[in-house]
């Protein structure tokens, strides 16, 4: 057990890397700023944070008349729970095995069930910040406006502590047993990113059976008993996955009979999916570890003449630049699931939790009433969601730091600092338009989202997505992370990717502001889209300009 402690303890150390910014910020007194973007992000989610209590609040007191008002406890749990299970996919095939300090402790006196047991912790307490966001104020909230008693915090904090364990826990198994089938192959790389797409559709087909089977129309009765029963609402929900029914109720429920028995049906099936880890660990994590690395050190690096030899031999710079990129990107497993799958993801995400609420048409109902007395708040939310698609993916962010230490061939190849920062940004771009692409066919689908919004929220996106590229790759320019030895580091520990994901959310919230202004000012529809494109034309100009500026020094700064 104190091994195991002490594996943990060195994992987070080493996850979050306090100690190192610690010493960079106080010690060496480098890195301020860091302090100055996290106290700015965190004014101007503020809010965001308000407006997201507005609404639990007026769901809340919409559903109590009928007494379904549980089902919001329901969606925060739910919204939690499907951040991990579909994007824990990826998080855990990085750090069961791909973390650089695999290298180190396989050597070691430590039994795999040790290894897998700390990996497995230092991961629950990732997502226990991830689902801080989504699940906390609704839980909180939901506490504080039906007056709850203490039984219910104390629930509170075993149901939140116990929330990621489950999902995490099926992803883990199925990660485990798919590695230890991929190893037998050669092709390793290729297997994994395929396997990990299977994984995932088999996944999002349940979630969708499982919603559709309480999803069809019922006769009058039955719409009736729906209505005038406490928990069909809860349980509509909860179909999309069923832990999420178990969560609410053992908070509603507090001490109580129920509350109690779906309390230890949660504690008893996480226990018994985590056994199912450890015993898989001891049997196959090993077995499907040895020779990962060896994928990647088979690949030959291009040498300095051979790569200006291929940019030089009648091809454009920028496309040969942009095919590099795109080849990094591709044939790098963890660079490609933590990037463009992410664009995928979220609006399959959207589209998971929609059917929990409804058919396709009650959604477009929803959206109908929601939006009549402002009819404009379609094409700006449904911009600011496609927006939201594309860019929330550490591909911007990380786009020079995926380079590592071969970073020193862009420094010397013939091609200016200009062309490749365009090469980069168009591959960065094309995978934003990815997500923007996908998220329109998910509101036109899911929300029968008429063209005359479509089209401009479409455009809004399309220009807005042109700076919160560019703002990515200038943080990751300014501070590139280059010194890593796995690939996993680049993305999924880069604080760049961070940064970039709050500028783009203090982006977003700023120009949230100035349409509210506008609107408040009684602006015309047409007149305030006329405005918003042109602000974000002049944004997406400056940005664009200032990364191109930016490239020409850095490149000459940064030492590899």
């Amino acid at each position: 057990m104190k091994r195991l402690a002490s594996l943990v303890r060195v994992g987070l150390k080493a996850n979050f890397g306090l100690s190192i910014l610690h010493y960079r910020i106080f010690k060496e007194k480098k890195d301020r700023w860091i302090v100055l973007v996290v106290a700015l992000a965190a004014i101007g989610l503020g809010p965001t944070i308000y407006g997201y209590l507005r609404l639990l609040k007026i769901i809340y007191e919409m559903l109590l008349p009928l007494g379904q008002q549980q089902a919001v406890l329901a969606f925060g749990v739910l919204s939690g729970q499907m951040l991990v299970l579909l994007f824990g996919l990826y998080y855990v095939i990085s750090a069961f095995y791909f973390s650089r300090d695999l290298e180190m402790l396989i050597p070691l006196p430590l039994k795999p069930v040790e290894v897998m047991a700390s990996k497995f912790a230092v991961i629950l307490v990732n997502e226990y910040l991830t689902i801080a966001v989504f699940v906390l104020p609704v839980v909180v909230y939901f506490g504080i406006l039906s007056k709850a008693g203490l039984p219910y915090w104390v629930n509170g904090i075993l149901v939140y502590l116990l929330l990621p364990v489950i999902p995490l826990s099926i992803v883990s198994l199925l990660v485990i047993g798919m590695m230890r089938i991929v190893n037998l192959s050669r092709k390793k790389d290729a297997l994994i990113i395929i396997g990990s797409l299977i994984l995932i559709a088999a996944g999002i087909g349940l979630q969708f059976v499982f919603s559709r089977s309480v999803g069809s129309h019922p006769d009058p009765q039955a719409m009736l008993h729906f209505f005038t029963s406490p928990d069909s609402l809860l349980k509509r929900v909860g179909a999309v996955f069923p832990p999420s029914v178990w969560a609410t109720q053992a908070l509603a429920g507090g001490f109580s009979g129920a509350g109690l028995r779906n309390l230890l049906l949660l504690i008893g099936v996480s226990l018994a999916l985590f056994y199912g880890i450890l015993v898989l660990a001891e049997r196959l994590f090993y077995k499907g570890l040895i020779g990962i690395g060896e994928t990647a050190g088979r690949k030959k690096a291009l040498s300095r003449e051979e790569l200006g030899r291929r940019v030089s031999s009648g091809r454009r710079p920028v496309r040969a630049i942009f095919a590099r990129e795109w080849r990094i990107m591709n044939r790098t497993p963890i660079f490609l699931l933590n990037g463009v799958l992410v664009v995928i993801l979220v609006p399959i995400l959207f589209v998971i939790m929609a059917r929990a609420g409804g058919g396709r048409g009650d959604n477009a109902l929803i959206l109908k009433a929601l939006t009549s007395a402002k009819p404009l708040l379609v094409t700006l939310i449904s911009a600011c969601f496609m927006a939201v698609s594309g860019s929330l993916n550490g591909t911007a962010s990380s786009t020079f730091s995926r380079e590592g230490s071969q970073f020193w061939m862009s420094k010397v190849i013939p091609v200016s600092p200009r062309e490749q920062v365009t090469a980069k940004f168009l591959h960065s771009y094309i995978i934003a338009l990815l997500g923007i692409a996908a998220s329109s066919i998910v509101l036109v689908l899911m929300m029968r989202l008429r063209i005359d919004d479509l089209l401009p929220a479409f455009g809004l996106a399309i220009v807005a997505s042109v700076t919160l590229t560019a703002v990515g790759m200038i943080i990751d320019l300014s501070r590139p992370l280059l010194d890593w030895t796995n690939p996993q580091k680049a993305i999924k520990q880069n604080l760049n990717v961070l940064f970039g994901f709050l500028a783009d959310a203090g982006i977003l919230v700023i120009l949230g502001y100035l349409l509210s202004f506008l609107m408040k000012a009684g602006i015309s529809r047409n007149g305030l889209l006329a405005v918003l494109y042109v602000v974000l034309l002049v944004l997406a100009t400056v940005s664009a300009e200032i990364l191109l500026k930016l490239a020409d020094r850095r490149y000459r700064e940064i030492e590899v």
